[in-house]
Parts: structure tokens; C-alpha cells; sequence
């Protein structure tokens, strides 16, 4: 198979670096990995395990050093870019929207402006969110409207809409990946599933919001880069959503952490106030995913859950040493 140069805009971040990882499982594959931070430790980087020589690591901020970027693009002419820098985290984008605004919507639209004047490019993949949707009393396809309830999920349902429109006049090769809430080992340590291992282990006890009564559809960070790589590699355009059908609630999913750990959930958590904006369900539909690319999901929860037990418990003197906590940077 012919040498292929992928860059991978956003490689520290936790869907960013699997992508990496599976991308160079094939040998064809030539790999710029593009983040605005240095290079994370092996903690998080499963792509760490490759002592490969097609992978070139290039710290630039995609906002702020969008010139450079663009000039790296042109110069290595990769035929696909996939995208995964964003900011995510939700809650605090009602304190400070621009800046979620300024990387998720005007960050994409300087990039994607850009790129579809190249002749180089021939598919650019984007990671969206199902939060764009708001809360869904049903599952949702790839062409139900947006109904976004946070500047977070409002700016990237503008990216989306703004990819749209580049589709639309001038048939840019945008494939667009949705899912619901990615976990797997080499996630940020604050995330729940990770965090609550942490709590465990150190007997903190666990803050639930609303009493963790939302519904949270978990699925494997390797089930969503699996299908990704086959929309990538079948040569398609257009959405993909990819989730697991679960009823299971942030309390459930505590619930079973603490059953795999041999704990008691009552006495490990507590109580506190709702998050502001918090959806009560995210619930896509990926019939589309199933039927056009053959996909499902290989790694039940349980599974999934013990591997990060495993993960944190084997690394536990590094992990010990990170913070807890979300560390944003604007």
C-alpha cells in the first residue's frame, strides 16, 4: 500500500492520541501529530508503546500559531487531517465562552478555510460532540437539529454547521465522527471513571451532581477510533455517530467501578448540586455506522472499567503525582 501522511490536530488529547496509536499500527501510514502542549508522558500516550520512525511530534497552538500550522500542512501535504483539538470541558465554558469559541468555532473555521483551497487534501475528519443535540428524549440520527444547551455544545455545533456549509458550495471532504462519552485507559485523571478508581484507592469520597440521575451512554475510546478508521478507510464523506445503548446513570457507573473494586457506593459518594446546563440524556443512533461500515462494539463496560483499574493501579506511583483537577489553559 502506498505511503500515506496523516496530521492529527490535537494528538495529547485523549481520542487524539488513540488515533495516533491506531494509525500507526499500519505501516503505511506517515503520522504528524500536532498539539499545543509538549508532548504528554506515557501515562497518556498509549501511542508511546511504537518506536516509530514515520511519527513527527509538532507543539503548535492551532489558534494562536495558525499561520505556522498552516505552513506545516502545506509543506508535509498530508492527504487527510484529522481534527480532535477542542475545548471540552463543559461546565466551565459558562465562565469563559470565548475561549471555547475562539478554539472550537473560529480555530476550525481558519483551518477548514484554509485547507479547502489546497489540492492536497483529500478527506478532513472532525470530531464533533453529542452534545450538540442537548438533552434527547430519543435516539438521535446524523440529521436531527441541533439543540445545544451550553457555549460549549453551541460551539461546536457551529463548527459542525459551518463544515456544512464548505460541504455544501464547495464539496469539501469532510467526514464528521459523533459519539457519547468516550472512556478507556490514558484518559485525564479527573474524568469520572478514573477519578472515582483514584477516590477509591485514597478514601475521598465522591461528589455526585444531582445525584449522578443523568444517563451517561459510555463507550470505549477503541470502539470510536475503530469506527473512524473504517469511515477513513471505506473512502466515505458525511456523519457517523458511534455509541453503546445503555439506561445506566453517572450513579450506575460510579456503582460499578465501586463493585469492581470491592467498595460500597454509599459510603463512597455524596450528594451535591446539579451542574449548570446538565443534559439529562445523550442518546444517538448509529444505525447509519452499523449498516454503511459494518461496525459494533467489541469492549463491554465491565471490561472496559477494569482495564482502567488495572491501568491506574500499575501506574500508581505516576498517577499519585498528577493532579486531580482540570487545568485550563485559555
Amino acid at each position: 500500500m502506498a505511503e500515506r501522511t496523516v496530521a492529527v490536530i490535537g494528538s495529547n488529547c485523549f481520542t487524539g492520541c488513540h488515533i495516533v496509536d491506531a494509525l500507526l499500527e499500519d505501516s503505511s501510514n506517515r503520522v504528524l501529530a500536532v498539539s499545543r502542549s509538549r508532548e504528554y508522558a506515557p501515562l497518556f500516550l498509549p501511542y508511546k508503546r511504537h518506536a516509530h520512525p514515520k511519527l513527527t511530534f509538532h507543539q503548535l497552538d492551532m489558534v494562536r500559531e495558525a499561520k505556522a500550522l498552516t505552513s506545516l500542512l502545506d509543506e508535509q501535504r498530508p492527504s487527510v487531517v484529522i481534527n480532535v483539538a477542542a475545548l471540552s470541558e463543559v461546565a466551565l465554558s459558562h465562565e469563559c465562552p470565548l475561549d471555547y469559541f475562539t478554539t472550537n468555532t473560529l480555530g476550525i473555521a481558519g483551518l477548514c478555510h484554509h485547507l479547502r483551497r489546497t489540492e492536497y487534501l483529500e478527506r478532513y475528519v472532525h470530531i464533533s460532540s453529542a452534545e450538540i443535540f442537548g438533552s434527547c428524549s430519543g435516539a438521535v440520527d446524523e440529521q436531527t437539529l441541533f439543540h445545544p444547551s451550553t457555549p460549549y455544545a453551541v460551539s461546536k455545533a457551529a463548527a459542525d454547521m459551518y463544515l456544512e456549509t464548505l460541504v455544501r458550495h464547495f464539496d469539501f471532504p469532510a467526514l464528521i465522527i459523533r459519539s457519547t462519552n468516550v472512556y478507556g485507559r490514558h484518559q485525564q485523571l479527573f474524568k469520572i471513571i478514573p477519578r472515582t478508581v483514584i477516590y477509591l484507592k485514597t478514601g475521598k469520597i465522591l461528589e455526585l451532581h444531582g445525584g449522578g440521575v443523568s444517563y451517561k451512554s459510555f463507550i470505549h475510546v477503541r470502539d470510536v477510533v475503530s469506527g473512524l478508521m473504517l469511515a477513513l478507510n471505506s473512502g466515505k464523506t458525511g456523519t457517523f455517530h458511534f455509541t453503546e445503548a445503555s439506561d445506566d446513570t453517572v450513579a450506575d457507573v460510579v456503582r460499578q467501578v465501586c463493585e469492581t473494586m470491592g467498595r460500597d457506593f454509599g459510603q463512597a459518594t455524596r450528594t451535591v448540586g446539579e451542574r449548570l446546563g446538565q443534559d439529562a440524556r445523550y442518546w444517538l443512533d448509529c444505525t447509519k455506522a452499523r449498516r454503511d461500515l459494518g461496525w459494533e462494539p467489541k469492549i463491554p463496560f465491565a471490561e472496559g472499567v477494569r482495564e482502567i483499574v488495572d491501568w491506574i493501579e500499575t501506574n500508581w506511583d505516576d498517577v499519585q503525582r498528577r493532579p486531580l483537577t482540570y487545568q485550563h489553559k485559555a
